[in-house]
């Protein structure tokens, strides 16, 4: 495998805070196009979270640890339970069974956290979090209390990715429904594909350097 250097979007996340819309708008459409070809091959990649997204030297991402990732047939569901607490789908927390749609969820609550610095439904108990995914509305920051803005656009974007019922959840019909919405009008899909668009957030990476690792030292003799 290849070397990332990058690291995880969890430690830049962690050192930023929050990023801009304009490169979170970036960052998750490359997400949602890696998910989108995963659900093409009839896979569900189950286990999205800032610490499965590495950082390539170049400042695009790349998706990471399969581990949980199944296939699942059209028309079927898988019934396993599985994944981050934070990152649940109300189908998950219930039981009654998920697709392909299990993962535009993860999309919205990523996307949440990267412009909010936290998921929307985390709560310290486990229990009332889950009750919070299963029945809860998206909220979202006060500008003038909090300092953070939403746009509209961002706001509808999460939204339907979040709807609590997967069979009205956006991208139940692809990923072209996603990458369509107003949130990714000012992005040139296949300007990124491409990879002509110049990132505007890259990790500082200097030769050798670990510093985007959890390091463990090790003896030899």
């Amino acid at each position: 495998m290849d070397f990332i250097e990058g690291g995880e979007l969890f430690r830049h996340l962690v050192k930023v805070r929050r990023f801009p819309e304009n490169q979170a708008r970036f960052m998750i459409a490359q997400v949602a196009i890696s998910l989108g070809h995963l659900h093409d091959q009839q896979i569900v990649y189950r286990d999205l979270k800032p610490e499965n997204v590495l950082f390539n030297k170049d400042g695009y991402l790349l998706l990471a640890d399969f581990g949980l990732a199944t296939k699942v047939d059209k028309n079927k569901l898988a019934m396993s339970f599985c994944g981050t607490a934070e990152y649940l789908s109300p189908e998950m927390i219930e039981g009654s069974g998920h697709d392909h749609t299990v993962d535009w969820w993860t999309l919205g609550i990523l996307l949440y956290e990267m412009l909010v610095g936290i998921p929307p439904f985390f709560h310290k108990n486990k229990h009332k979090m889950y009750f919070l995914i299963k029945e809860a509305n998206v909220t979202y920051p006060v500008p003038e209390k909090h300092n953070i803005y939403v746009s509209p656009e961002a706001q509808s974007l999460i939204n339907g990715l979040l709807a609590k019922k997967k069979d009205y959840r956006l991208g139940k019909n692809g990923i072209k429904e996603i990458l369509s919405h107003e949130f990714f009008k000012d992005l040139n899909i296949d300007d990124l594909m491409a990879k002509k668009i110049e990132p505007e957030y890259k990790p500082e990476i200097k030769e050798g350097e670990l510093k985007f690792f959890n390091q463990r030292l090790v003896q030899t003799d």
